[in-house]
C-alpha cells in the first residue's frame, strides 16, 4: 500500500472500531445507550468549567444539536437536570444528578472488567503507542479544523 491507501485503511478503520465500540458499550451498558453513557462521562471530567450546551458540545466534539439531542432522553430518565443558566438566560445549563453518578458508582466496576477483557491482548507498551498514536492523531484534527 502506498501513503494515500495506508491513510485511507487508518481512517475506515476507525469508522469501522467506532461502529464496534458502540455496539460493544451498548452491550454491557444497561438502561442508557454506550453514547448517552459517554456524555455523561465528558460532562462530569469538564471539572471547572460551565457546564451548558455550548462548552458541552466544544468539549466532547460535537454539535450543540446532537448534544440536546442526547440529553433530553437521559433527562427523562434523571441522569441530568436542563435548566436556564443564572450567568446567561439565553443557555442552557446541563447537570449530572444523583442518578448519574450513582450509574457510575454501580458499573465501574463491571465496565473496567470488560474494557481489560478487550484489551487483554495488548501489552502496556501497545496500550501506551496506541494511547500515543491516538493522542497525535487527535492533535492533527484540531490543527486542521483551526487551517480551515
Amino acid at each position: 500500500m502506498n501513503r494515500t491507501e495506508k491513510e485511507e485503511f487508518i481512517i475506515g478503520s476507525i469508522s469501522l472500531l467506532s461502529n464496534k465500540i458502540t455496539l460493544f458499550g451498548d452491550s454491557i451498558f444497561p438502561d442508557i445507550t454506550f453514547k448517552q453513557w459517554f456524555l455523561l462521562m465528558m460532562i462530569s471530567k469538564m471539572e471547572l468549567q460551565d457546564k451548558n450546551l455550548n462548552n458541552i458540545a466544544e468539549f466532547v466534539g460535537t454539535t450543540r444539536q446532537n448534544v440536546k439531542k442526547m440529553l433530553v432522553p437521559l433527562e427523562n430518565k434523571g441522569y441530568v437536570m436542563i435548566g436556564k443558566s443564572k450567568k446567561d438566560a439565553r443557555a442552557l445549563k446541563v447537570e449530572l444528578t444523583e442518578k448519574a453518578y450513582q450509574y457510575f458508582a454501580e458499573n465501574n466496576e463491571p465496565t473496567a472488567c470488560e474494557a481489560n477483557r478487550l484489551f487483554s491482548s495488548f501489552s502496556v507498551n501497545e496500550i501506551d503507542s496506541f494511547i500515543y498514536a491516538l493522542e497525535k492523531l487527535l492533535g492533527c484534527f484540531e490543527t486542521y479544523g483551526k487551517d480551515r
